[in-house]
């Protein structure tokens, strides 16, 4: 176990659950038998990305978060070292921070949330950004070889203060700014590695101030990101309003050619169907991602999609819908009364953090042939392409099934 000690070292910064409620009489299963949950959701999504590529080559496929599935992380290593403490298939294995390439292969970019507003935003422009991490593990590696042995995010220990109040006060903002730290580091390993193969990187900001916002855009401009900022209270469910951001009376038929793009994922706002599609009609993003059903229910038709196929001004555009991955919902249109956490089985637990949403096991065979259908749907809809959301749900099966007790 001491080849494992570093590593392990590297696993102390587990980022929060996003779930909160376990499943009833829940027990940690044994390291060795835990599974490799991010392999899982790689395996799933390849699954459903090389389906809609086959059926319909141009179809764009996108993936929101999930970062720590495009490059292989410590938390992998580690798991390979327990599947095989005596290291018969070392030589089999991808170094660490290898691109998972069939993965990549199937994507046309990620959409990640919070790159220049909010409390993980990056600070700096993201060449800054990547080429200081990889200095720093240029110089980690150095120190490694001889013998030193740091974590890829400094940790301050204690004790900070004689007062036991401001001695906990303290170290919890510690723990929170080491893990917004390593949050940063594995979002920037993902975006260098699918830039550098070409992929199309896309943000969603939640900005305080429109100051705020004009300097997230900016930012994205000078980063090559294509960015969506709103600005105070508004969310994902309400159109922003005037003009979006680089207008574009041109036609927009690749994610690369767009210059600004629209998420729209809830129709909560409008009280029908026909005041939804009307207020879409009348807007000018070159990229739009939606629902495929009014407040989840109410479905879309061929032709109404085929009329959002078009900005105001006349130029066509893509449409795109959202498929969520890891995570089901009481409110879509597959949803049944009878269904509870746990039944079906792939209803892992209740994600009482998001009301009416619940975790999902991606791999259960039952939830795998739901997505198909869905993703078959959206295609029948002649969408041009698709986000696979929710993906970050495998950090919670993480934390619920450690490596190191």
């Amino acid at each position: 176990m001491k080849a494992l000690a570093p590593i392990m070292l590297a696993l102390v910064l587990a980022l929060p659950a996003q779930a909160q409620e376990r499943p009833r009489d829940w027990q940690p299963p044994p390291p060795e038998t835990v599974p490799n949950h991010r392999e899982l959701w790689r395996n799933v999504l390849i699954e459903l990305a090389t389906y809609a590529k086959t059926r319909k080559p141009g179809f764009v496929v996108l993936v929101r978060g999930g970062t720590e599935l495009v490059v292989k992380g410590e938390r992998e290593a580690a798991w390979e070292e327990i599947q095989d403490p005596e290291g018969k298939t070392f030589e089999k294995r991808l170094p660490l921070r290898s691109v998972f390439r069939p993965y990549v292969r199937v994507v046309d970019g990620m959409v990640v949330d919070g790159l220049y507003c909010g409390p993980d935003a990056l600070g700096t422009p993201l060449d800054k950004a990547i080429k200081d991490r990889q200095e720093l593990d240029a110089k980690l590696a150095e120190e490694k070889a001889q013998g030193i042995q740091r974590p890829p995010v400094p940790q301050q220990f204690g004790p900070f203060s004689i007062d036991p109040k401001e001695e906990l006060r303290k170290a919890a903002e510690i723990k929170r700014a080491a893990e917004r730290q390593e949050r940063q580091r594995r979002l920037i390993y993902a975006v260098e590695a699918l830039r550098q193969q070409g992929r199309s990187i896309l943000s969603i900001e939640q900005c305080k101030t429109q100051k705020e916002a004009d300097a997230a855009y900016k930012g994205a401009a000078r980063d090559h990101v294509l960015s969506y900022a709103a600005v105070g209270d508004e969310d994902l469910s309400k159109l922003q309003r005037g003009h979006p951001q680089g207008e574009n009376a041109m036609p927009v038929t690749a994610i690369t050619a767009a210059r600004n793009w629209m998420p729209l994922l809830r129709a909560d706002r409008f009280g029908n169907k026909a005041a939804w599609l009307m207020a879409m009609e009348r807007t000018n993003h070159d990229v739009m991602l939606i629902d495929v059903a009014h407040r989840g229910s109410d479905p879309l038709t061929k032709d109404e999609v085929n009329r959002l196929r078009f900005k105001k001004l006349g130029a066509p555009r893509l449409m795109l819908a959202v498929l969520p991955v890891g995570k089901a919902y009481d409110w879509r249109w597959y949803w049944k009364r009878e269904w509870v956490a746990g039944n079906p089985p792939f209803l892992f637990a209740l994600d009482n953090t998001d009301p009416g949403s619940f975790i999902t096991e991606v791999d259960d065979p039952q939830w795998k042939e739901l997505l198909g259908k869905y993703l078959a749907g959206i295609m029948d809809l002649g969408f041009d392409g698709v986000v696979l959301d929710d993906l970050d749900t495998y950090l919670w099966f993480e934390e619920l099934m450690p490596l190191d007790r």
